[in-house]
This record gives C-alpha cells, structure tokens and sequence, in this order.
C-alpha cells in the first residue's frame, strides 16, 4: 500500500497549498487531508476525524479514549494518521510519543485483534521547518514524517523509480545514474522502512518488542535520505531541461 504515503506526501507537498482555507484553528488540514486521501484509495473503512476507538470500538489498557485523527483500514493494513497543520509552531518530541504512546495503549489492550494486522503510523504536517531531530526519532521508531520538505523512503522510492522508468533508453549516462539512485534506495529501503508492527509483535499470549537498537543508526539513514532526495530532484530537473 505504498499509495497512501504517496498521496499522504503529495497532499501537503502540493495540493494543500490549492485548496481554499476555512475559519478554523487548523484552516481545514485535517478534514481536507481525510477527504483528499478517501477519494484517492479505496479504503475497506475510514474513520471520522479525530476517532477515540483507533476505527471501531476499541479500548486501551489505560482506558482513556485517545483521540486519533484518521485510521483507514483496507484489507489486513492499517494507516494511523496523527495530523498537526503548525504551520509555525515546532514539532515536538513530545508530540511523536505522544501519539506513539496513543497507539501502543490500544494496540497492548487488543493484541490478539490488532497483530492480525500490519500497523503503520503517519505523522503529517505542512511545517517546512521539521528539525532533524525529529526525522530521526521518527526513523527509529517506524513512523513515517510526511512532511513538504523531505520525502520518506517509501516515497523516495517511489518517485525515483517512475523518474527511472521516464528516462529514455537512448540517454544512456542519465538512466544510469537513475537506476543506481534507485538502487541505493531500495537498499536503505530494505534496512529502515519499518512499521510499528514490525517492531511490536505478539506471539504467544505477549507482546515482544523486537527493535533491533545495534542495527539502528539514525544519523546515517537521515543523512543518505537527504542525499538521495537532493540527487532525486537534480535528476528529475536534468530530464526536465532535455524534454524542453
């Protein structure tokens, strides 16, 4: 379901910025998001904004209610989405355990249920201004940060491989820096595109957590992410400039 990143990215990369704005604190982030991305994917269920049940009725082991923007649920895969418009204010750390926490409550309550599907976590925002320490907390925990300025890797991937396909045979030195570049990626790929179900696992009657922390260098990945979306878009621009 790499779509849903796809279009998660393209919303508030582009279509945000065409959409008239309401007289409310967010503007309507979230309601047009929900709205954008439902008339894209055809989604088996898709929750109202601001859901307390994680899209049906759910409880948690705490048995507070948390308030979950959107969760959207097509066939075993389920897409939570936390959605912060902060035009200007910060991203906070705070904020990305917050709704990793919000999670982890219900996903611990309804183990048995819940490990029956494959869990990913959005955290969308249109601030242009995301500090890297915020990236890199996001890469190890398996969120992926959808946000104008940097791609994940899942759309990194993408984009880089349709990039790969539009470049003619004949443009031989281009193609192949595209096709390495799609390389490297798929192998970073590989290593860090995880999701909260990869990490959270329940497996006789517990729930392991299997986070492999010597493997994991943030730094690193955060650093090649920008690389390759930086060589991406020079990429992208050199096949614009030939087809003019």
């Amino acid at each position: 379901m790499k779509e849903v990143e796809v279009y998660s990215w393209l919303f508030v990369r582009k279509e945000w910025d065409r959409l008239s704005r309401m007289p409310i604190p967010d503007k309507g982030f979230e309601e047009k998001f929900r709205d954008y991305l439902y008339s894209k994917i055809n989604f088996d269920v898709i929750s109202d904004v601001r859901d307390t049940g994680f899209g049906l009725s759910y409880s948690t082991v705490s048995s507070i209610p948390h308030e979950l923007d959107i969760i959207c649920t097509k066939e075993k895969h389920k897409f939570v989405f936390e959605l912060k418009h902060y035009e200007i204010s910060n991203i906070t750390k705070e904020l990305i355990f917050i709704f990793l926490g919000k999670v982890m409550d219900f996903y611990f309550k309804n183990p048995e249920v819940l490990s029956n599907y494959k869990i990913t976590m959005f955290f969308v925002t249109i601030n242009r201004n995301v500090d890297d320490a915020i990236r890199k907390l996001c890469i190890t925990y398996g969120i992926k940060l959808i946000e104008p300025s940097l791609m994940t890797l899942g759309t990194l991937d993408y984009f880089s491989r349709d990039l790969y396909q539009k470049i003619p045979e004949e443009n031989s030195e281009l193609k192949l820096k595209a096709e390495k570049l799609v390389e490297n990626i798929s192998e970073l790929k590989e290593r860090y595109d995880y999701s909260f179900s990869d990490i959270f696992r329940y497996k006789e009657d517990k729930v392991e957590i299997a986070l492999p922390l010597f493997e994991i260098n943030p730094t690193e990945t955060l650093n090649k992410i920008k690389n390759y979306y930086n060589l991406f878009q020079e990429l992208k621009n050199v096949w614009k400039s030939g087809r003019n």
